[in-house]
């Protein structure tokens, strides 16, 4: 009878699907990533993170979970931003494609207008980011990047 239920226990475990964030590269020139991140972006911002807040404070958590990040902005890249701080979520583990944002670091940041996580941050829409979008640390940013994007904004505001 035990084996029988180690046996059951293993056929459970062996079959069940496991996902992972994977995210697809390109070979592209810079140029044309920045492009395509830019015209997927409601908001990119350099800024520093000044705060970190854990939504799900249940005992149950999900790499899923929103982790809410405020950022001081140092300068708003595209979109129209009237703060001197904004609120960015992503989920918590990179298992879930969520970027796991520095306390006290500053980072360039691509970000969309998303309901995704809504009900739990009880706000209308939220920015959210991720993995898989072009955030990095401000320090590593190509300088061509940087321009690239300083252009880009430039025309949309035409």
């Amino acid at each position: 009878m035990k084996r029988t239920f180690i046996l059951i226990l293993v056929l459970i475990f062996s079959i069940t699907e496991t996902f992972a964030c994977s995210c697809i590269q390109t070979n592209e020139p810079l140029s044309k990533k920045v492009e395509k991140a830019f015209a997927q972006s409601d908001l990119i911002i350099s800024g520093k993170v000044v705060e970190i807040k854990i939504v799900n404070k249940a005992r149950m958590k999900s790499s899923a979970d929103p982790i809410i990040y405020k950022f001081e902005i140092t300068k708003t890249l595209k979109g129209k931003i009237e703060k001197e701080f904004i609120e960015i979520a992503s989920e918590t583990s990179g298992a879930s494609c969520g970027y796991k944002f520095e306390l006290g670091k500053s980072y360039l940041v691509y970000a969309r207008k998303s309901t995704h996580f809504a009900k739990m941050t009880k706000n209308k829409f939220d920015f959210v980011t991720g993995l898989c979008d072009r955030n990095q640390k401000l320090n590593k940013v190509d300088k061509k990047e940087l321009r690239k994007l300083k252009k880009l904004n430039c025309r949309s505001e035409k």
